[in-house]
Formats: C-alpha cells, sequence, structure tokens
C-alpha cells in the first residue's frame, strides 16, 4: 500500500525551522565529502535563505508538527524550472518522501509549463547522484571546484 505524502507551500514563519534542517542535513552528509578547508558552516545564512523566497518558493512535509522535508522551485529561464534545494531529515530518509518531494517539484514546473528541470550537486555526493539518476536525471555539466567537481544534472519533463 503506498502512502500519501502531501506537500504544503512554506511561510515565512517556517523559515528557521527550514534553515535549521538544511543546514544540520549539509553537516551531516556534506562535511563528509568536502575538505575542511572548503567546507562552510553554516551552509546556508538566514539572510541567504530570506533573500533565496523572494525569487523561489518552498515547500515542506511536516510530521507531529516538525518539518521533515524541504524542497525549493525556482526559474532558470522561460524555458527551464531549477531546484536549488531539496532536503530530507535524515531520519526519514529511504522511505519514500525524497521521491513523491520530487515528484511534487516536477509536477509543479509541469503546471507553470517548464519544459525542463536543471538542479546541482557535488560529484562526491554519491547518494544524491544515485537519486538523481533513478528518477531520470542526466548529466549535462561539470564544473571544477578545489576538491572534484560540481555537476548539473537535467529532465526533460512530459
Amino acid at each position: 500500500m503506498k502512502i500519501s505524502i502531501k506537500f504544503e507551500s512554506a511561510e515565512d514563519s517556517d523559515l528557521e525551522e527550514i534553515l535549521k534542517l538544511i543546514n544540520t542535513i549539509n553537516r551531516e552528509w556534506f562535511s563528509k565529502i568536502i575538505p575542511k578547508e572548503y567546507y562552510r558552516e553554516p551552509f546556508l545564512t538566514r539572510k541567504q535563505l530570506d533573500e533565496m523566497a523572494t525569487i523561489m518558493e518552498f515547500f515542506i512535509h511536516r510530521r507531529k508538527d516538525k518539518i521533515i522535508a524541504v524542497g525549493s522551485l525556482g526559474t532558470r529561464d522561460e524555458d527551464t524550472a531549477w531546484i536549488p534545494l531539496m532536503h530530507v531529515h535524515s531520519k526519514h530518509q529511504r522511505k519514500g518522501i525524497g521521491s513523491s518531494l520530487m515528484s511534487f517539484l516536477e509536477m509543479k514546473a509541469k503546471n507553470l509549463h517548464f519544459t525542463k528541470i536543471h538542479l546541482e550537486t557535488d560529484s562526491e555526493a554519491e547518494w544524491a547522484v544515485n537519486f538523481y539518476k533513478k528518477h531520470g536525471y542526466s548529466i549535462f555539466k561539470k564544473k571544477k571546484n578545489p576538491w572534484g567537481y560540481n555537476i548539473w544534472f537535467e529532465k526533460t519533463l512530459k
């Protein structure tokens, strides 16, 4: 039996909790692959999140009144949507929430008449690379960074 996972638009009052989730997940996962001299803590400041919230929409999933998943959707160009952030609390990963969030963001992009969607991750983030490939994304660009590459994924929306 498939469970229904509901997402809602985030409110300004959710931003502090969203920020905490994003920074916690980044600390848990990316601090393992980014060398200490390049790792930035916090990954995202409140000011940066506030700025992002003016140009993109955030969507959340709650369990017991706690935000356990967040994704954001922005615009790259008139044809291309962009997912700059997508995080699921570590305790709730591998339960279909990330896949449901991805499907939700793709449907939102389709409803806005985008024909493609982009996202980016670190090439060393094997969990993310595998997740995106599993969901039909393919690499279209690599950009060198001091410890490896940032890779951009693309998917055509049907």
